[in-house]
């Protein structure tokens, strides 16, 4: 199960729109500009990791600090945690 939705999940981030990411981030209280949001946007576009995966997140973090902004990345990740949380599988992000 946790395979397949991973597949899902790294899918679905590929798929994300600039709305899609202003939509989270009001939904959670968490400020992004229009250019961070095409900025995420891009760069989960481009790669291919597996956020639920400690290791893939980190270097995706770390990749979307560098290209936008430290606190971009640190919003990715509270709203990643965020999904997570929402949908009840909070503990794959451990």
């Amino acid at each position: 199960m946790k395979s397949m939705a991973q597949h899902i999940i790294t899918q679905k981030l590929k798929q994300l729109t600039i709305q899609d990411i202003k939509t989270y981030s009001t939904k959670y209280g968490i400020t992004v500009s229009d250019k961070e949001a095409a900025q995420i946007v891009g760069e989960l576009k481009s790669t291919s990791y597996n956020p639920l995966k400690t290791e893939d997140r980190m270097k995706m973090l770390k990749r979307l600090g560098k290209i936008t902004s430290p606190q971009t990345a640190q919003k990715v990740n509270r709203i990643l945690h965020q999904l997570a949380k929402e949908h009840g599988v909070e503990n794959w992000l451990k």
